[in-house]
């Protein structure tokens, strides 16, 4: 107790370190309160339900990727999660190492036109930034890409009319759709749209992350018509060699093309998960995901945790246990680096919270706690690299 008491009156009275500030601030997340109003209670119940937590996944579970020693996992979480336990280590970070800064560039995305030309989006252009098949697209001053009808009659644009638009790797962007639907397309993905959804369905193709909030109804012909009388057009996301198709829901869809799997959580409603030309699908409930391994593996369905996609849509990385190779390619996504290995990474896990928008040195110093890695970060000569070594034991 006296070592969460001694960080939090450190992080109030502003003489935190910018470790023990990250361990703090780690926090808010878990609490919805402002780091200021933590109380070290909260640190020693986090304590106790993380440990609770890693030894029932371990344990019973035993994912479907990897299984970690307990004594390894463990120490990792505790390192990220308790700062009263990190504050003991005697070790100290070589700062050296952390010199550079790793930060994300966050809003900018690159928006082609069906005509072929491109738009760099970005806090400089403000408004409106192209009109075509009577639609005016737009960027609002809160970085947000807007898709707005001028014209509800029935004439349709040309077939193959379509935009895409792409994030830059550390670089993250919101539409709003013609139909008043919402994306969040997260760093180094594509969405590839109509320009004017039909009446029959609303398709859109999707490579990388985004999470989705779609409305149930929709006309791009009924003019200042009810939502109760507009036609109810399926929604479909196509990623890969899948299908979600829904009606109005929120969820999220992670299809990269270098990842072993395709993930598709659902927050709210209800969404129907398939495989293309295949029979293979499944109807998902709120707090179920979607696992596809691909042609000739079942569709799998897991159980987790919706405060972990809220805190995605909210900034932060979620790391649940997961093997450092794959924190490591979703650090790397989103800050724009490469990742060499030196040594055994297999049995090295971890789990805790971060916000996308801080610099990644401090998680990696956090991480360098627990005292089998070590980073060397690279930065100089246009070349990005992170090493991530296995220190001997």
């Amino acid at each position: 107790m006296k070592r969460a008491e001694e960080l939090i009156e450190k992080y109030n009275s502003g003489i935190a370190t910018p470790e023990e500030k990250a361990i703090v601030e780690s926090w808010y997340l878990k609490y919805k309160t402002p780091p200021s109003d933590l109380k070290p209670t909260d640190l020693l119940e986090e304590h106790r339900l993380g440990l609770e937590k890693l030894q029932y996944s371990l344990q019973e579970h035993k994912t479907r990727r990897f299984w970690w020693p307990v004594s390894i996992a463990a120490g990792l979480l505790l390192v990220m999660g308790l700062g009263w336990f990190a504050m003991n280590s005697e070790k100290k970070v070589n700062k050296e190492q952390f010199a550079s800064n790793l930060l994300p560039e966050t809003n900018s995305a690159i928006l082609t036109l069906a005509n072929g030309k491109k738009i760099v989006l970005s806090e400089d252009n403000i408004g409106e930034v192209a009109a075509e098949a009577r639609v005016n697209i737009s960027q609002t001053a809160d970085g947000q890409l807007v898709y707005t009808v001028v014209d509800h009659d029935k004439e349709k644009p040309a077939d193959g009319a379509y935009n895409t638009i792409e994030t830059p790797r550390g670089n993250q962007y919101r539409i709003v759709l013609p139909d008043g639907s919402q994306v969040f397309l997260s760093s180094a993905s594509k969405l590839r749209y109509p320009v004017r959804f039909s009446e029959k369905e609303r398709g859109i193709e999707l490579t990388g992350q985004a999470h989705f909030e779609i409305v149930p109804a929709y006309s791009s012909s009924t003019k200042g018509a009810h939502p109760s009388k507009r036609n109810k057009v399926p929604f479909i996301v196509k990623a890969g060699n899948q299908e979600v198709e829904v009606l109005g829901t929120q969820f999220s869809v992670n299809a990269y093309e270098d990842d072993e799997f395709i993930e598709t959580a659902l927050l709210e409603g209800s969404v129907k998960v398939r495989i293309a030309e295949t029979d293979k699908e499944v109807l998902l409930k709120p707090g179920q995901k979607a696992i596809n391994g691909g042609q000739g593996v079942p569709l799998a369905v897991e159980e987790f945790d919706v405060t972990d996609l809220k805190a995605w849509k909210e900034g932060y990385f979620i790391f649940n246990n997961e093997n450092i190779k794959d924190i490591m390619k979703k650090l790397a996504r989103w800050y724009g680096f490469e990742v060499e290995y030196v040594g055994d990474m297999r049995d090295v896990a971890f789990q805790g919270n971060y916000l996308r928008t801080r610099d990644v040195k401090h998680l990696l110093k956090t991480m360098e706690m627990a005292n089998s890695l070590q980073f060397e970060i690279i930065d100089k000569n246009d070349e990005r690299r992170i090493i991530v070594r296995r220190k001997k034991t």
